[in-house]
């Protein structure tokens, strides 16, 4: 289960009075960089935003799942919390690397396999009498709202290291090989 942040709306926000704007001029500098920079700090600025969602995830998850096997007399089922600790961050990006017709992502969720499929029950709850419990709900209703301006700030610190990686020379590509 994944927690996908499209929350880019104007109303909200810290720093500027309208991050979505903000963003939309980054966006358009981002567009005169290499595409392969581009596409490089785009992704760490993503992920550097949404890495700030997982304590708060991780607080709204309830600390279930409990050690399989025998109990000693008188011993109480105990949490192993590995639900807690398959949070995690998934950037990248979709779209192929020859237009500009790219999409930066960057997904906060549980990792693959059992965790996420009981992550799945929780949030949704049973017809077995698991209640819903509502952690990304939760997640999104606090972290959501200075998403945009954090994401704003972001990408520009990572456009200045765009600019410096270019100024430096390094990270030239592929096209300057096939120059030679």
């Amino acid at each position: 289960m994944t927690l996908a942040w499209i929350a880019l709306d104007a109303n909200f926000g810290s720093g500027s009075s309208n991050p979505t704007a903000d963003i939309q001029a980054l966006a358009a500098k981002y567009r005169e960089l290499p595409r392969h920079i581009a596409k490089k700090h785009m992704k760490a600025a993503m992920r550097a935003t949404i890495r700030a969602g997982v304590p708060i995830l991780r607080r709204n998850t309830p600390p279930l799942g409990t050690r399989r096997g025998r109990l000693k007399k008188g011993e109480k089922r105990r949490s192993t919390g590995d639900l807690r600790r398959s949070v995690m961050v998934r950037a990248g990006v979709l779209g192929r690397n020859t237009d500009y017709d790219q999409v930066a992502f960057a997904v906060l969720g549980y990792g693959y396999g059992w965790a996420s499929r009981k992550a799945i029950w929780l949030e949704r709850g049973t017809s077995h009498g698991v209640r819903a419990q509502r952690m990304v709900e939760k997640t999104l209703a606090e972290f959501g709202k200075p998403c945009a301006a954090t994401l704003a700030a972001e990408m520009a610190a990572r456009l200045e290291k765009a600019a410096a990686e270019i100024a430096g020379g390094r990270n030239i590509g592929q096209s300057a090989y096939r120059s030679r």
